[in-house]
């Protein structure tokens, strides 16, 4: 079966996650992207109605300028200061960073993973509810796959665009992803597919290019 038939087939359910009240394991059960069915539909729609306002062009004027003269290992600092600003938001980054390198459930959690959520709801108002973690999962999912199309472009040559799209082809930064099928696991190739398919396709595709380009332009290569 091809990735988007997969994707896009019921039968195939992301992975269950525990619930909890707090801490990462709460904010993996109350995302849209470890979500299923109306929880999945209620929580993407938040998701979507935060982004529609956010002008992908005006993300990538503001990328360049937080970018400039910063080291080439801004990327992830930059995304999330970009798009924060964007929402409303003044969150600091390097909790977003450490959340993000457990936010998926297969992942193991430090020791300061569970405080760095808790800073993340306190600088969104406090409240641990579907519309926090909404913004929160947003940042997160930002972070790292945008600061992963900027380091694979640095190995491109020609014009920053030319550069993001051949990257996306042939060298995206989220290759794999997946699936529960009758309690049995399957690997999903996102050959083809960098954004994903189905009802859970990245809602932030444009978003993610317009930043990934704005860091690119302001010579982080």
């Amino acid at each position: 079966m091809d990735p988007i038939t997969t994707l896009s087939d019921p039968a195939f359910e992301v992975p269950p996650v525990p619930d909890a009240p707090r801490g990462i394991a709460w904010l993996r059960a109350y995302v849209a992207r470890f979500s299923r069915g109306t929880d999945h539909a209620r929580r993407r729609a938040l998701v979507t109605a935060i982004l529609d306002p956010v002008d992908p062009g005006v993300l990538r004027k503001r990328a360049a300028e937080l970018a400039a003269g910063r080291s080439a290992d801004v990327a992830r600092a930059v995304t999330v200061e970009v798009l924060a600003e964007a929402l409303g938001l003044a969150v600091p980054a390097d909790a977003v960073i450490t959340v993000g390198r457990a936010y998926h459930p297969h992942l193991d959690a430090a020791p300061d993973t569970d405080a760095a959520v808790t800073t993340l709801v306190e600088a969104c108002g406090g409240t641990w509810d579907e519309a926090t973690a909404a913004r929160i999962g947003l940042l997160v999912q930002a972070c790292d796959a945008t600061a992963a199309l900027v380091g694979n472009a640095r190995r491109r040559t020609g014009d920053v665009d030319t550069a993001v799209a051949g990257t996306l082809r042939d060298d995206p930064p989220v290759r794999v992803t997946r699936r529960v099928r009758d309690g049995e696991p399957v690997t999903v190739d996102l050959g083809g597919l960098p954004f994903g398919a189905g009802p859970h396709a990245c809602p932030g595709r444009d978003h993610a290019i317009a930043i990934a380009c704005g860091i690119l332009e302001a010579g982080v290569r």
